[in-house]
């Protein structure tokens, strides 16, 4: 058994095997209290079963030492592995021939799976099961951005210690990069991208199987990520009057209304941005995402207060009355298509945009007091956390939502502009 260590005897279950910890420098061999031969090598990553056993003699002399590999834990169990080890002592016994599928002594080495064949892998299943491209973008983003030094690495390779030396890594890089202002600081890089790399790592062990991986995740996030604190970036009731005004400021009307219509809606920036006319119906009224975040299991239908409609309405006319073509099929078009970019630069800054602007209806709605569960409905968050919000039937409770909706865009009108409000 060349180069490991044997140590004591114990019935080999998946719990006893579990709990063998992985060797620190020779690969130790744990054999099983009845079945002569069968073991588990113990290596320092991997936990494998195998069966030890001689040929038969031939002319006096010792037959050959063969070592057949059984199953790798936690992807074959004990008895598994047990039963092949037993099926091979009873074709000896017989004298006869071990077949090949059953034999594969030591089994030649196939690829190593490198980390990028691992993404390429997740990246068609997540995309099968509908995950959003806007998702699915952002995890290319972050493979391509920070862990391009780890492509064509095979993912068995990639230590612990590997894992914090790249976190602190990209923590400096992003830090001094803000590559287009997309992450706010070093630190939400760093745990962003460990975290797609953890999902990826997990798809790898779990759904591929994949050999020679460890039992634990080295992207766990332990003690590794950055403590993170959620963004206090909305506006209460008292900063309305100030925001209104640059907003009327504002030369362009369209945008004008696109940023009114975001605080209205609290929807993600690009729901807003991507908004079709076909997915709109006055009647109702409503607009319908079909893909937000999340992707097509998320689809939502959004109701419409009355300032949300007469919004929208204006935002037509200035649409059609700028961008013609455009404003076919975009809510909010610009030049070759749809609005793109939120923010405002130079004199005619806006102090709140996008993202800020969700959360500040999100603070507005608790002023109007909008209760959690609608409010949660209406912002497309996840209801089915708690037993009792899984009961709720949202198409149901279409008409409670647009009341909430009209709760909340009054407060924004009153206190934002006085003077337009109804």
């Amino acid at each position: 058994m060349s180069s490991a260590t044997s140590t004591r005897r114990i019935l080999l279950t998946d719990k006893a095997v579990k709990g063998l910890p992985y060797a620190e420098a020779k690969p130790q061999i744990v054999r099983d209290a009845r079945i002569p031969g069968f073991h588990v090598w113990v290596g320092k990553t991997t936990k494998t079963y195998r069966l030890q056993y001689e040929t038969p003699r031939v002319g006096g002399k010792r037959g050959t030492t063969m070592v057949q590999w059984l199953g790798e834990h936690p992807h074959a169990t004990a008895d598994e592995a047990r039963a092949k080890a037993l099926e091979i002592q009873a074709l000896r016994a017989r004298g006869e021939a071990i077949p090949r599928l059953v034999v594969a002594a030591v089994p030649e080495a196939a690829p190593a799976l490198t980390f990028k064949s691992a993404w390429e892998a997740y990246k068609a299943a997540i995309t099968k099961e509908g995950k959003s491209i806007r998702t699915i973008a952002d995890y290319q983003d972050k493979f391509d951005r920070h862990l391009k030094d780890w492509h064509e690495r095979p993912l068995s390779s990639i230590k612990r210690e590997d894992v914090v030396q790249e976190h602190a890594a990209i923590t400096e890089r992003a830090r001094k990069a803000r590559v287009g202002q997309k992450y706010s600081s070093g630190k939400y890089a760093a745990n962003g991208t460990m975290r797609f790399a953890r999902a990826v790592w997990n798809f790898a062990k779990d759904e591929l199987e994949t050999p020679g991986l460890p039992e634990r995740n080295p992207f766990r996030s332990g003690k590794l990520f950055h403590k993170e604190k959620a963004r206090s970036t909305g506006m209460g009731v008292s900063e309305l009057p100030a925001w209104w005004a640059q907003l009327q400021a504002l030369a362009n009307p369209i945008r004008r209304e696109l940023h009114l219509f975001t605080l209205l809606s609290g929807l993600r920036r690009t729901d807003v941005v991507t908004a079709r006319w076909s997915n709109l119906d006055f009647a109702r009224p409503s607009l319908k995402l079909p893909s937000p975040k999340g992707g097509d299991e998320r689809a939502f239908e959004l109701p419409l207060s009355n300032a949300m409609i007469e919004c929208l309405e204006r935002a037509r006319q200035a649409g059609r009355t700028y961008f013609p073509e455009e404003s076919k099929e975009w809510i909010f078009p610009a030049l070759g298509g749809h609005v793109a970019e939120v923010k405002e630069e130079g004199r005619q800054k806006l102090s709140h945009t996008g993202h800020a602007l969700r959360h500040s209806f999100r603070t507005l709605a608790g002023a109007a007091g909008v209760d959690r569960l609608r409010l949660k409905i209406l912002m497309n968050h996840a209801i089915d956390d708690d037993v009792t919000d899984a009961y709720a039937n949202v198409p149901a409770l279409f008409e409670s939502l647009r009341e909430a909706q009209e709760s909340i865009s009054q407060l924004i009108m009153q206190k934002a502009a006085p003077s337009d409000a109804p």
